[in-house]
């Protein structure tokens, strides 16, 4: 029998060894690969009507964000201004499947993501506007972590302030900042003259902060004029406040998603600026305002270090006094908080504002409900009436008895609004009474 001469033999098996080898670190590299490009994320977004109600009772025809059901090609929360936070790990492979559920054409700008011209979102350059019922897949890779935001970019003096923004928030593998928790804070601004405009054409109701409102001819943005002032959608006093313990360490993200420059301030307190737009600051500055433009973001650390109820707004005066304001509450203060503490007609306005929105959509059954909710809230303040204001509130509970029996009955719209009308009256005049007392 032949055998192989023993050089051949050690070259055969050396040859096995450095393949071994080499396919070994080929399949680490693989591995290695894969875990630092991190996971594939999928998100579903639609766009749709909706009502944004800013404070119990103030309400803007809207078009806000949601996430969508893909199973049951339907929507999986309701549209909200500011849309759904979008958290991402970074190193994560990132699809956001956008589906149309509006009139309006839309896109999705990834703002301060380092993302691919496909996917940029800007119309009629990297893609066409997605249509009615129609969808587009963004993809991109979040390479860097940050804060960003998200918005619509076609017509952008129009559709991010009918509300169509969120935050996304690329969070990094190993935390940069040891805090006690963070808080998310898009800024932004509603001209109701624009709700206006855009309610009418759709044929839908504009809100209760824009139904007694007269357009001009056609809105033109370059006349816009702001009169609500945002955090998260909501106005002063409704914020909600930002709660903090003694000694904490907390990230607040600021993202401007409006069309106007803020200057936030917080009082009794410094913070660090830490990051803006998505990249660190190397020698981060201490301060207490901070002005931020049109699409900027910053990353703030703030220590929770003077017990108290602290201010938090724009100190740009008109901001302030048209919403943008907000409390920093410390534990053991909540006793002592008054600030945006529950008016009780607040609950009445809110479900009034829903009987306006029913009304217009001759919802006659869904009016009885809000009109079931306002009558049981009309008595709850009852004993916070004075014996001199007896008469008002009698007056005001007969009006709404009113609407309760007409749409108890054969309907007619035009004395249903006149009756209407009146209990809205009746109801404003009673808010007036029970904050000052006085009926002039």
């Amino acid at each position: 029998m032949k055998r192989f001469p023993s050089f051949i033999l050690f070259t055969i098996m050396g040859c096995l060894l450095v393949f071994s080898a080499v396919f070994i670190y080929a399949t680490k590299e693989e591995a290695s690969a894969k875990t630092e490009k991190g996971q594939t994320k999928v998100f579903h977004l639609y766009a749709a009507d909706m009502e944004q109600e800013m404070a119990q009772g103030t309400t803007l025809y809207s078009w806000g964000f949601g996430l969508w059901d893909p199973q049951k090609n339907a929507p999986a929360t309701k549209p909200s201004v500011p849309g759904p936070e979008i958290r991402i790990t970074e190193g994560d492979h990132v699809k956001v499947v956008f589906h149309n559920q509006q009139k309006e054409l839309h896109t999705i700008h990834f703002h301060g993501i380092d993302n691919s011209f496909a996917g940029d979102g800007t119309p009629e350059m990297s893609q066409h506007p997605t249509m009615n019922h129609d969808s587009f897949t963004y993809e991109f890779d979040a390479s860097k972590a940050g804060t960003y935001f998200y918005h619509c970019h076609v017509e952008p003096d129009r559709h991010p302030e009918m509300g169509l923004y969120g935050a996304i928030i690329v969070e990094p593998k190993k935390p940069k900042y040891k805090t006690n928790g963070e808080f998310t804070l898009l800024l932004s601004e509603r001209d109701p003259l624009l709700s206006l405009a855009e309610g009418q054409e759709a044929h839908q109701y504009v809100g209760t902060a824009a139904e007694h409102l007269h357009l001009d001819g056609e809105y033109d943005t370059t006349n816009r004029k702001a009169r609500y002032y945002t955090i998260n959608g909501k106005i002063d006093p409704e914020i909600p406040p930002l709660h903090v313990k003694e000694g904490g360490t907390y990230l607040i993200r600021l993202i401007n998603a409006g069309s106007e420059v803020h200057s936030f301030h917080t009082h009794g307190h410094h913070f660090k600026v830490v990051a803006s737009d998505g990249r660190d600051i190397k020698n981060p500055m201490t301060k207490d305002t901070i002005t931020i433009g049109p699409g900027e973001k910053y990353d703030l650390l703030l220590t929770a270090d003077n017990p108290g109820i602290w201010p938090i707004h724009c100190h740009m005066g008109p901001h302030a006094t048209h919403g943008m304001h907000m409390m920093m509450v410390y534990d053991n203060y909540h006793d002592k908080m008054t600030h945006g503490s529950k008016n009780p007609i607040s609950d009445v306005k809110h479900h009034f504002a829903l009987l306006k929105q029913y009304q217009f959509e001759k919802n006659y059954e869904l009016m009885k409900k809000e009109m079931k909710a306002i009558s049981n809230g009309l008595h709850e303040f009852y004993n916070l009436v004075s014996d001199e204001h007896y008469e008002e509130w009698n007056s005001l509970d007969n009006a709404a008895a009113t609407v309760n029996q007409q749409l108890n009955s054969t309907v007619n719209p035009e004395i249903l609004e006149k009756s209407i009308t009146d209990l809205e009256q009746k109801i404003n005049n009673m808010e007036q009474v029970l904050q000052t007392g006085d009926l002039s």
